[in-house]
Order: C-alpha cells, then structure tokens, then sequence
C-alpha cells in the first residue's frame, strides 16, 4: 500500500550542496528529507579544493577548524614553461591568493570528508531524515494551493534506488576506485511508492539533475576536445616545486599539481586525443602517469599509491532558470557545469545553498515574506555566469592545442591566463560577491529607477567607504570589552538564521558619541520598534530562534569604558546570566597581531554608522547612527513581524 509524508522540505541529492541546505535547515529546525540514490557517501576523488569564503561559511556552522587542521593550505604557486631550447625552467613563483582578502585561504581537503563533516552536523539534529539508496520517480505540483504558503503543493514519489556497481558523471568517467565508500547507517523507506509531500523541493542531484529534466530545463552551453586526466597520487620526484601548486606549459602539453593532504597530490594533466582513447578504454592509470613523466622531464616521477583516476571533456554549461513559482530551486552542478580547473565547483555549490537555505528556512518560520525567494536567482545566476567566464579563461590558457591556433607562444603564460589564477583565489573566490540591489538588499542611490521590491529606503556609503552593500563583511580582528579575548567579527555572527545590526559606535568615551548611542539603543530598546516586535518571546519560542540580534563594536579606549555603564540593551540578561558577547572594541589585541584596524580599513569615519548583516554575512543596510526611520522602513519591507 502506498503511503505519504509530509515534510517542509525535500533535497535531492546528498553531496556538498545538497548538505550545506540541509546545514540550514538542521539549524533552523525546518523539517526536512533529503535523499540520494548511492548508497553511502563517496569515499574519495570528486572536488577537493575549498576556498576562502567556503571556509567562512564552515566556521559560520563551527566546521572550520575541524577541516582547516586537515586540509593542506595552498601557499605559492609556481610557473614552468619551456626556454627557446627545449628545456623546462621555472618563471615564477608567487603567492597562490593574495593576503588579506580573508583570515582563511585556499587548502585541499577532500570532497569525502567535507561531506562526512556536514553529514554529523545533519545528523546531530531531530528534524533532519537522510534517506539513501532511494531515488524519485515523480514530480508533480499543486497549482490551486501553490500560493498558500502554508499548503504543501509539491508531490514527489520515491522508490528503493536499483545498486549501481557503475556511475558515470557528465564528462566524467569513473573508475572503480570513487565507488569506495564510507560507510552509512541511512537506508531508505521501506517498500516502494512512497508519496512525499513538501513545501518546497531543491535540485542539488548534479549535471544530470532529475529535477532539472522534470522542468523542461536544460544546460546550454559548449563542449570542446580537449582531454585531461585527473589523479589523486602519492609521487616519488626530484621536482623541487612538488609542495607548492604548479603549472607546467611544454610542447608534450599542460600539467597542474596541488598538493593536498597525507602527501597526496592532485594532479590535472592535459591528454592527447590517441591517450586519451587509450584511458577510456583500459581505464588504467599508469597510462595517465605516462603522460605525467613525459610532461616533467627532464625531472623524474613516479607513484607508491593512485588513491583515484578519471578523465574529462573539457566543457562549460548553465541553466538560466534556477527558481520555479518560489517554490521549486536548483543548485550546484544542476546549474552550472565546467572544468576542475578553477577550483570552485564544490565551492560554488556550498555557497548557492548557502545563499538560498536560510532564505527558504526564514519564509516558513514566518519571519520573511515568500517574495523574497525570488532574490535566489536574482543573485546567484550572475555568480554562475561568471563562474563560467573565469572557466574559460583559464581554459583557454592551459589547453595547448588551443593555443596553437591562436598563436599563442609557446611555453608561455599571456597575462589574462595570469590574472585568471589570481582572480581565482581572490573576487571569483566568493570573497568579492556583490549582490544588486533587490528585496534584500538596499539601494545606495536615490535618483535611479528601483526595482519594485526594493525598500525606498537608501543606505548611505559615505558613511563606511570601503564597505560595500551586498558584499559579505570582511572579518578583522576585535577585542572583547570585558574579557579582551580577541576573535574576528564574522566569528560573532554564526549562521543561527539571525540578522544582526552592528553598531560601530565610534569613540564612546566622548559624552556627545555616546549620546548618539545611547539614543539608538533607546529607540530599540521601545516597545513598539522592530527589535521589540522580531524578539517577542512567543514568536521566539515558536521559530525556535531570535530573528534579530544587536552588537556595538567601539573604537574608544578600551579601558575607559565600562560594560555596565552602557545601555541593557547591549548587555542582555539570559538564563545563563549577563550575555558579555555584545559589546567589542577595534583595538590592538594582548596576544594577537592584527587588532586595532577595523575603523581605518572599513573607512568608517568619527561619527560611526550601523550596518544590518543578513543571515549570510552579506550587507543589507549601512547609514548613519542617527537613521533608525530607514532600518525598520527596510526590515518592514521584508518581514511581516516587523510592522
């Protein structure tokens, strides 16, 4: 007999992007089934390099140290090519990202475990069922009752997944080394038919995306010739540069390495059509080690251990309908597909659902309204687009029979192909991720035509110049008021589904700053404002969470200042007694470098400003101290509790 169940929402698909969703939804306790046909977690290949902005999104669910302390930082990166003799000579050696864009930066670490990481965190919480080896076989939606959002207009039936001993990826040939897997307690339901009833349904099943088909969408886009090998291997060479990331450019072709953990490195060697049929057809590996040592000669390599081997076109394709009827989403692979070469797939993947989790967690927890989703596409289709861009690029500078045609000399690196790999540790990284103005975030000019979500509230730049509105807030150090222990301000604001307003005070041991203060403060601290009206005990008890938190980061002489001598409303009183993790000073830390440095790099001048974060660290409102009228005009504009 058929039976159904009814869940908030439904993820297909159990790799980096269907998890960082489900991180969400297990944070904010939304109800939630997320499945996948393979049976356990890939054990090892797949994506391994993790960039800095998908560290600050782990440390934002307190994952990072965890993979941080694993994973192997990419530190230089190295340049090769041929001299006009034949022989293979280092150009260059440079920092592989550029310092200061972030307290992390690139590592390797591998997709298995970042999984398993996000997995223990899924599963650690009540309302999260993992259901594997089962896969979907029907989708329908509910088109009388799509517009109430308390209605669950998404029909999906599930059956028990057949075992597949063979996986084919898009461009990708597996070998039967990635079929080694981790092992899993999640089965899937018993018995076959079942009805999953949901609100909402996200698309993270890769290239192939079954959700995708059942659309009518599809990947557009160009294929192209060019082959590579992909190996994770232990090497035994003389190559001096073996730790480091490299490019070597020869005339027998283009080879990357990035060394990764245990020894391991990463290795992306460019194919020629006749070794490449070779591979495909044998599927052995010594085959691509070949290619390898022919690359890097006159220096010399082997291997004691190949962890993984495969072997891809080279391709790049988006889907330019992310969002159906705000109810329906795709992410990850499903939208956009391309080389390993930039690095950022597995990247991109975490920071779609990212970006689209807390959003979907906060329309049914009540605290946004459900246009908002329509912000999804809005703001991550231009970062796919891109995304795409830097792929070629970077494409177009390692494949060799490319370049031939184009004239490209040989051996060489021109420089577009050099600021390719610099942008890609740094703005295409997700550090520099600028959202339009739209429901979410504010507009920072008046006399230009708005879009008609857009709040008419305006922020105001000038008063933090090198901050931007729609970018993520850079994290620098600060210092604890009253126990000057020293962390970075993204570290004060955990991924809880909060939006938070921090209040850089300026100098507050002057009498007329604090005025200015103690005046905000006042007006949230009233009854009838935002803060008030978000925080009502009942409504917190019913999300399970507050939706609005409030911080006063200070550059006053720390020592002037007393806590208590502040308004409550930045020393709240909990269950646990005074909450001391209000109040910060910009200010040179005991123990550590670095402090001191907010105001000057944020440009914010004496007068102090507020800026509102969302619940994914972006900028949604910056002003002046004084421009209590604009934030609740805004979050009135988005949030159904705030009027």
């Amino acid at each position: 007999m058929d039976n159904t169940v009814q869940t908030d929402v439904l993820i297909v698909g159990a790799g980096p992007a269907g998890l960082m969703a489900a991180a969400w939804m297990a944070q904010m306790g939304v109800n939630t089934i997320i499945i996948d046909q393979k049976s356990q977690q890939t054990r090892c290949g797949r994506a391994d390099g993790l960039e800095s902005r998908t560290l600050e999104i782990l440390d934002s669910f307190g994952l990072a140290d965890k993979v941080w302390a694993q994973a192997n930082h990419t530190v230089e990166i190295s340049l090769w090519g041929d001299t006009a003799d034949g022989r293979l000579q280092r150009q260059s050696v440079t920092a592989n990202s550029k310092p200061g864009w972030s307290r992390f930066h690139e590592s390797t670490l591998s997709q298995a475990q970042i999984e398993e990481y996000l997995m223990e965190y899924v599963r650690d919480r009540r309302n999260i069922e993992v259901k594997r080896e089962t896969t979907p076989t029907s989708f329908e939606i509910n088109y009388e009752t799509i517009n109430d959002r308390d209605a669950f207009p998404i029909r999906v039936t599930l059956e028990n997944a057949p075992s597949r001993p063979n996986v084919t990826l898009d461009n990708v040939d597996t070998s039967d080394s990635e079929l080694s897997e981790a092992p899993s307690y999640d089965s899937g339901y018993a018995g076959m038919g079942t009805t999953v009833e949901a609100k909402y349904i996200l698309g993270c099943d890769g290239a192939h995306s079954w959700l995708r088909k059942q659309l009518g969408l599809r990947l557009e886009g160009e294929s192209y010739d060019d082959s590579w090998g992909v190996l994770d291997i232990i090497p035994l060479t003389d190559f001096p540069d073996i730790r480091k990331r490299f490019i070597i450019k020869s005339k027998h072709g283009t080879l990357m390495m990035i060394p990764r953990e245990r020894k391991l490195v990463r290795v992306y060697v460019e194919l020629p059509p006749d070794v490449a049929d070779r591979y495909r057809a044998e599927c052995d590996a010594d085959i691509l080690m070949e290619q390898i040592a022919m690359i890097m000669q006159p220096y010399t390599i082997s291997t004691s251990h190949i962890d993984w081997s495969t072997i891809y076109t080279v391709g790049q394709r988006i889907c330019r309908k992310i969002g159906i009827h705000n109810r329906v989403f795709l992410a990850g692979d499903a939208i956009h597909t391309h080389s390993p070469k930039a690095g950022q797939g597995m990247n991109v993947s975490m920071q779609d659902t990212f970006n689209l989790g807390w959003k979907i967690a906060s329309v049914i927890k009540g605290v946004l309204d459900p246009r908002i989703l329509e912000t999804y596409q809005q703001e991550r289709l231009p970062v796919a687009e891109r995304l795409i861009a830097l792929d070629q690029r970077i494409c177009k500078g390692m494949c060799s029979q490319r370049n031939r045609s184009t004239g490209t000399q040989h051996g060489s690196f021109d420089e577009d192909h050099k600021k390719a790999l610099e942008e890609e540790n740094s703005s295409m990284s997700g550090l520099a991720v600028t959202y339009h103005p739209n429901s979410l975030v504010t507009s920072t000019i008046r006399d230009a035509p708005l879009p008609m979500d857009v709040a008419d509230c305006i922020s105001k730049p000038s008063v933090a110049t090198n901050l931007q509105v729609g970018m993520r807030i850079p994290s620098v150090l600060i210092v604890n008021q009253s126990d000057s222990q020293a962390c970075h301000l993204q570290q004060i604001i955990p991924s809880t589904g909060q939006w938070n307003l921090i209040i850089f005070g300026g100098d507050i041991a002057r009498a007329d700053q604090k005025r200015r203060v103690e005046d905000l403060a006042d007006a949230l601290d009233s009854p009838d404002s935002v803060f008030w009206k978000l925080n009502d005990p009942a409504s917190v008890a019913r999300r399970g969470f507050t939706a609005f938190g409030v911080y006063l980061v200070h550059c006053a002489d720390r020592l002037n200042i007393e806590l208590n001598d502040l308004p409550i409303i930045f020393r709240p009183w909990t269950e646990e007694g005074v909450d001391y993790g209000r109040v910060w000073a910009d200010c040179e830390a005991y123990h550590h470098g670095g402090g001191g440095k907010l105001y000057s790099s944020f440009g914010i001048g004496d007068k102090g400003c507020m800026a509102l974060l969302r619940p994914d660290q972006h900028l949604a409102f910056l002003s002046d101290i004084d421009d209590m009228g604009g934030l609740e005009q805004f979050l009135q504009s988005i949030m159904p509790e705030a009027t």
